[in-house]
């Protein structure tokens, strides 16, 4: 572990929108998905259940794990209340949840891929430092107990990144590296656990912090597709948050640009900020939660937008950010609107699906899995500050 200055939690983040205008959805499909609500995620033996923001999740031996995450559990953010993170582990067996175990560190803000193995935690931060440590969490289901091992430990700590599996190997990508919003893109042989990480070609364009991963089979063979997350504010210069999909071909270790993110029907940008991504199929990739791009610009641009009006002398203008920055913690959840679009992107195709609005997905920060064609979401934040412990399951 090593302590730095670091940028965690989507609510205390810098972006600003630079990226060109989207491809429209190809098509909408015209079933809507049924969903069923799961039993809520408890809280820890000392906590009402609140739900948790950035845990790790994945299935193992057909069982739903959860570990770690953060929330508010004595007051309001708004308040001044403190975060928690946590080190609990809870599966979801047919009685209900249980707490059955612990990581080595509290952690939110990682990473997690679900192996044939076991599901593999990787990195994340706590409220003392970023964490290099990778955890892998396997459930026996003829003792109803886990086990968790130590995988090699990423070169330098590393938070709000991303990661996807495939065939045999672990690749994560993004998030903060060292305290700095980085363009680190790394891979782990489960095949060749003792090579450990391996440095491969840094993804182009804008850093990404807190972008989605996912591994999907085109027709040219197996790729690598990296979208959201954004550049926070460096150097005084503003924001970026990229709306391109990048491409990652293993067998040449060169990226490209697959596609942009198709924009919403108003026109406006799209961003996976704080969302998730799910291989499904092996040749689609399905798209959810997160930010509205709108809502988080005009939040996250605010401080050098501030810091211009007052180099300026701008009296309105500082007046009136003051009070947006004031207020941006006090709106109901409504007014945040995070995204409710499942969307489908399919690799042999290029074409994006509408799948269909779902409140259920209204989420940042949230865990989602998929097994079986069966589509989990699990917890995750409803506004700044405010988590939930749902977790619900549509059928694809």
């Amino acid at each position: 572990m090593h302590n730095k200055q670091q940028i965690t939690g989507w609510l205390f983040l810098l972006l600003l929108c630079v990226a060109g205008c989207g491809q429209p959805v190809s098509k909408k499909q015209n079933t809507m998905i049924n969903w069923t609500k799961l039993p809520d995620l408890p809280g820890a033996a000392d906590t009402a259940s609140l739900g948790v923001s950035a845990p790790f999740a994945g299935i193992h031996n057909g069982v739903l794990i959860v570990a770690g995450g953060c929330n508010f559990p004595d007051k309001p953010v708004t308040e001044g209340g403190a975060k928690r993170y946590y080190s609990e582990i809870f599966v979801l067996l047919p009685e209900g949840w249980k707490e059955i175990d612990r990581l080595p560190l509290p952690v939110a803000y990682g990473a997690t891929v679900s192996t044939p193995e076991g599901i593999v935690c990787i990195g994340g931060n706590n409220s003392d430092s970023s964490l290099v440590e990778v955890s892998r969490i396997s459930y026996n289901p003829t003792k109803g107990e886990v086990a968790v091992c130590a995988l090699p430990s990423l070169p330098s700590p590393m938070d709000n990144l991303s990661a996807a599996f495939t065939g045999q190997e672990i690749y994560v990508a993004g998030g903060n590296e060292n305290g700095q919003p980085c363009h680190t893109f790394l891979r782990l042989n489960l095949a060749n656990i003792e090579k450990g990480w391996e440095q491969l070609p840094d993804f182009p364009g804008a850093a990404r912090v807190q972008p989605v991963l996912a591994a999907g089979e085109s027709p040219k063979g197996t790729r690598i597709y990296l979208a959201g997350g954004f550049q926070p504010i460096l150097n005084e210069e503003e924001p970026i948050v990229p709306t391109d999909v990048l491409v990652f071909d293993p067998a040449t270790f060169t990226w490209q640009q697959e596609t942009v993110l198709p924009p919403f029907k108003d026109g406006t940008n799209r961003t996976l900020t704080g969302g998730c991504a799910v291989t499904f199929q092996t040749d689609k990739i399905l798209f959810m939660g997160g930010v509205n791009y709108d809502c988080f610009l005009a939040a996250i641009a605010r401080p050098i937008h501030l810091a211009k009006a007052e180099a300026a002398r701008d009296s309105a203008a500082i007046t009136r950010l003051q009070a947006e920055a004031k207020a941006y913690m006090h709106h109901p959840v409504e007014w945040y609107r995070f995204n409710t679009t499942l969307l489908q992107y399919d690799l042999s195709t290029k074409a994006w699906s509408d799948l269909g609005e779902y409140e259920q997905l209204a989420r940042a920060g949230a865990g989602a899995v998929i097994q079986d064609g069966r589509l989990t979401i699990i917890n995750g934040e409803l506004k700044p500050g405010i988590r939930t412990p749902q977790v619900n399951q549509a059928k694809l």
